[in-house]
């Protein structure tokens, strides 16, 4: 098998956005919606909801953008990583993975 994962081509601009060496087109379009994308459960997180006077109205509100029915875990993101990693996605090019649980399906659309 051809090794041709971005691991192993440092050069390839992949590579350079996966090290944080190179950000995503998209990113600025994100950093505006940043707010209201997609929900990741972590410690900093859940600090954050359980300061909320009502949590559990925080958490149901939550529940309800995201049309997965759950909000995301942080190996919701590392499954992702890793399959980049692996030889399994050699022939995959120049992608933005949106992992949010369909929460940005349900935002309106920019005005132009």
């Amino acid at each position: 098998m051809r090794g041709g994962s971005i691991a192993t081509q440092p050069k390839h601009p992949s590579a350079s956005a996966a090290s944080g060496r190179r950000r995503s087109s998209s990113t600025s379009a994100h950093d505006a919606e940043r707010d209201r994308a997609g929900w990741i459960n972590s410690d900093l997180s859940e600090a954050y909801i359980d300061s909320m006077p009502d949590s559990a109205q925080v958490r149901r509100e939550l529940l309800v953008m995201h049309p997965a029915g759950r909000l995301g875990e942080p190996k919701d993101i590392g499954n992702l990583a890793v399959w980049l990693a692996s030889d399994e996605s050699t022939f995959v090019t120049g992608q933005v993975y949106v992992i949010d649980g369909g929460r940005t399906k349900k935002l309106p659309l920019p005005v132009p």
